[in-house]
């Protein structure tokens, strides 16, 4: 019996997270497990603010394209006999992927990865770190290489 039972995957329809979904999709079906997509909307405090000003159409609309981005990822699963549901939060990633995989009991969180060349290396904010220091359970990071495709359903090209 796999010790995964309820996997996390943080998806926000990019490439990276297209890949996860993909190695989310094929564990999930050998172990059987109870699999949640988790897309976190990390609204920024400029955002906030414009908000108040007539923003309110940026935040909807970002809203808006989370959510139909979640369901899209949700059908993937489910048309591959994933058991699974969508979960849209926001606030600061590594802050609500730890608080869903503590809610959901999960034993295994996924995310996707894109290597970072040069400059943006430096640039890039330390959210794995954040996240892995605090995590309950295992993870598994799927990393994406320049020719993945952006969308699960484009195809299930081999890893």
């Amino acid at each position: 019996m796999s010790p995964y039972r309820k996997i996390l995957l943080a998806y926000d329809g990019t490439a990276e997270s297209a890949l996860a979904l993909r190695e989310a999709a094929e564990l999930a079906k050998q172990s059987g497990a109870q699999t949640y997509l988790l897309a976190v909307l990390s609204i920024s405090p400029t955002l906030m603010g414009v908000e108040g000003v007539g923003g309110g159409t940026l935040v909807s609309t970002e809203l808006q394209r989370f959510q139909a981005v979640l369901e899209q990822g949700v059908r993937y699963l489910k048309d591959r006999g994933v058991e699974a549901e969508g979960h849209l939060v926001h606030g600061p990633p590594p802050e609500e992927i730890v608080r869903a995989a503590e809610a959901f009991g999960a034993n295994l969180v996924i995310l996707g990865y894109h290597r970072r060349k040069g400059m943006a290396k430096w640039w890039h904010t330390p959210t794995s770190s954040q996240i892995i220091d605090r995590l309950p359970c295992s993870l598994l990071v799927a990393i994406t290489r320049e020719q993945e495709s952006a969308s699960p359903v484009a195809g299930d090209r081999p890893a």
